[in-house]
């Protein structure tokens, strides 16, 4: 995630279109095409701010087809477009590779019709959406890589056991070291991307699922220098060369989700293990092989204090006041996160566009034994540095051969 410079957010003012962008659909001057809906779109950039809102590139996404297109507004930032009625997400964004500085935002799934936009109660509203942009610089942390999917055992059934996170130091050559202790790692419920909604939609504090697990240390005890990494197993750090097709060393990984009251979880020695602080019930951390949301936070008042305050910090679900109370963090806390979905069409937004304006979803089968990257984008005296512009469509690759950057022997 890319560390948000300032935030804005004002009421939609109503202004006179200049220009009108067509999909592929035909029609005459004078007549609107046959079963098109006009939806209106501005984009609202910071006071203050000097970027072109013109090169920032809106993209548009039908849930209910496999089709998608990308426009630009005009330099006030508007756009009017002509689809089909259906369900769809925009995302905007826009990266400067010379100052490493992103725009991004977005608007969740919304029902569009030749009548408006028909929102959550049913009513309907004007077709107009305001996606306020956050502009950003790159976070000094990032996930390079993730590798959720799964594998297959040597016999050919299902293998889950193998999968890790990998914790990369972002600040390019000439930057400063930073330490591990006391940042937390969680997914984000719902679960699954797959999940018909998203009841927390909008809000500014996001619910964890199952577990929060939380690297130890004083302060200064895990260090991480510009360019190095740190992989996380997330369920058995061991070697599994013996095990699946993934051939993953992972007994070679710094650091395991591990604690003993959870059976199905393994530690190697010399792997650190994290420390667990149980968010809910189960005996293994679920990290979704379709479609988990990740991220990577500290809380400011410190764990301790965060996890004896449940009072704030657990809640039922909206709308709800019996049942599973929800362990939140607050989006501000968020160092960086990534939204996997399962296909476009199953792809509900857990983080907010603060933190993550899109999702990336992996084209390959589950079980696969693929993973996403982060993309590469300049190298400087032998150290990487990676794009990271608050928009994981672009920030990463799907469908890579696993590559983490284990202990050496």
């Amino acid at each position: 995630m890319m560390k948000a410079v300032r935030k804005y957010l004002i009421l939609l003012v109503l202004l006179p279109l200049a220009g009108c962008l067509h999909d592929s659909l035909s029609g005459s001057e004078d007549r609107e095409p046959t079963g098109t809906a006009l939806l209106n779109v501005q984009l609202r950039l910071p006071d203050g701010s000097d970027i072109d809102v013109s090169e920032v590139s809106v993209k548009v996404k039908n849930k209910e087809m496999p089709f998608s297109f990308s426009v630009r507004p005009d330099a006030n930032g508007k756009a009017e477009l002509k689809l089909q009625p259906g369900k769809y997400d925009i995302t905007a964004e826009a990266y400067f590779s010379a100052t490493h500085v992103s725009v991004a935002g977005g608007v969740p799934e919304f029902l569009l019709t030749a009548d408006g936009i028909i929102d959550a109660d049913g009513v309907v509203r004007e077709p107009k959406v305001e996606i306020p942009l956050n502009v950003s610089v790159p976070g000094e942390l990032v996930f390079r890589e993730i590798y959720y999917h799964g594998s297959s055992t040597l016999e050919g059934t299902s293998y889950t056991k193998d999968r890790y996170l990998e914790i990369y130091n972002n600040t390019g050559a000439g930057g400063k070291t930073m330490y591990l202790d006391s940042l937390c790692l969680a997914a984000l419920y719902p679960a699954n991307s797959t999940t018909g909604s998203n009841a927390w939609a909008g809000r500014d504090t996001i619910p964890v699922f199952q577990m929060i697990w939380m690297f130890p240390g004083d302060g200064h005890s895990y260090p991480l220098a510009p360019g190095e990494s740190a992989v996380v197993a997330a369920m058995a750090a061991v070697d599994h060369r013996g095990r699946c097709t993934s051939g993953l060393e992972l007994g070679r990984a710094h650091f395991g989700c591990y604690d003993a009251q959870l059976p199905m979880h393994e530690i190697a020695a010399g792997v650190t293990p994290m420390i667990m602080y149980m968010t809910g019930q189960g005996t293994a951390w679920a990290l979704s092989i379709h479609s988990p949301a990740v991220v990577l936070f500290k809380p400011e008042m410190g764990m301790r204090r965060y996890m004896d305050d449940a009072a704030r910090w657990e809640r039922y679900a909206p709308g709800e006041s019996s049942g599973t109370r929800y362990r939140h963090i607050a989006a501000s806390w968020i160092l960086d996160g990534v939204d996997c979905a399962d296909s476009p069409s199953l792809s509900i937004k857990r983080l907010p566009s603060s933190v993550d304006a899109s999702y990336v979803y992996m084209r390959s089968a589950h079980y696969s034994g693929k993973c996403i990257r982060r993309v590469l984008e300049s190298e400087e005296g032998g150290v990487p540095f990676y794009r990271d512009s608050n928009n994981s469509a672009a920030d990463f690759i799907t469908d890579c051969e696993p590559s983490p950057r284990l202990k050496d022997d």
